[in-house]
């Protein structure tokens, strides 16, 4: 019984990351405002977990498990697009913070109301037992998601 709802539970979790990706992406291409990857889009959203001071590279890449080169690459590409702006700290002109444009401000407003929305359909239908039970359970998975990634990471230094 265990094994079948692991595989239940495993082909529901592949299909809904494929379908996701799919649907974001959908909205993304069929957006005229913006010339953004899901990628990009995440990125900006990371970005603008601090919008007042921005993020260093070494925060954004911690946060996003990427290289720090690979965030500089990211913000090379998005400087040039318009959607993020470097700018040196007061405190100390070594350190320079990413932070968003009013463009990319604008891009991250419109793809956390399109999560929103996404949200917003898919629960309408769900008692308040059903809403507060699938939070729950995402919860359960993103923790167990963070303790594996944590555990990856602590193997590889």
């Amino acid at each position: 019984m265990e094994d079948s709802f692991s595989d239940r539970l495993s082909d529901a979790m592949g299909k809904s990351y494929i379908l996701f990706s799919r649907v974001e992406q959908s909205m993304l291409t069929k957006s005229k405002r913006f010339n953004l990857s899901i990628c990009e889009l995440n990125f900006i959203e990371a970005v603008n977990r601090n919008p007042l001071v921005g993020k260093t590279v070494g925060e954004i890449a911690s946060e996003l498990l990427i290289t720090p080169a690979s965030v500089t690459a990211m913000v090379n590409k998005l400087e040039k697009k318009g959607y993020v702006t470097r700018k040196k700290s007061i405190e100390d002109g070594r350190q320079v913070f990413i932070q968003l444009t009013s463009s990319g401000r604008h891009a991250d407003r419109i793809h956390k109301r399109f999560h929103r929305n996404m949200a917003n359909k898919i629960s309408k239908s769900m008692s308040e037992n059903e809403k507060k039970l699938l939070v729950s359970c995402i919860d359960r998975i993103n923790i167990f998601l963070n303790a594996r990634l944590k555990k990856m990471e602590e193997l590889k230094s």
